[in-house]
Order: structure tokens, then sequence, then C-alpha cells
């Protein structure tokens, strides 16, 4: 599991589009997500918040393939280190793609 240096704020590359990452993530917390505006999403899960803001940046090419990839900031608020490592894995291991 990806673990950043601070669970307050980071940032991180993510291989989707803003639709696929939506989707995914609110199926990943089904009734936790909130829109907030094109690509700002919040989730509040157990007394913590996490903010997500995406944007799309140059997308990653292999051969014909082309990849889109996002830049997400995550800002958590409330909840200890524990509960915030459990959601952020949670959300990983939900929106986790691919068969690798």
């Amino acid at each position: 599991m990806f673990t950043p240096e601070s669970l307050a704020s980071f940032e991180r590359e993510v291989g989707a589009t803003l639709t696929e990452f939506e989707r995914s993530l609110e199926k990943a917390a089904p009734g936790a997500v909130t829109v907030l505006g094109a690509g700002v999403f919040e989730v509040d899960c157990d007394n913590v918040t996490l903010r997500m803001d995406a944007k799309p940046v140059a997308p990653r090419r292999i051969g014909l393939f082309v990849l889109p990839v996002l830049k997400v900031s995550y800002q958590f608020s409330g909840g200890d280190e524990k509960a915030r490592k459990a959601l952020l894995d949670h959300l990983d291991r939900a929106m986790q793609r691919g068969g690798g």
C-alpha cells in the first residue's frame, strides 16, 4: 500500500479520467462522497474528512496506447493518523484497477 510521508496532505498521480475517478470513488465509499465541483471531491467517513482535488495532466503514451493521468491533491482533516490511514488504504484497495 502507498503510504505518504504525511497524512495531512500530499499529491500523487492516478491513471484515470475525471469520470472514471469519480465513479470509482463513489463505488469505494457509497454515500460518503460529495462532489464540490469539477474534479473536487470530499469523502466523510468515521470522523475523517478527505478532500481530493483532481486535475488532468499530460497523458502517458506507450506506443499506440494513451493513458489518462490525473494529479490528485489529498488533504485530510479530522480523525487521527490511524483512522486517516485506514480510509486511504480502503479507498486505494477499492479503487485499484488492473490485474497486477
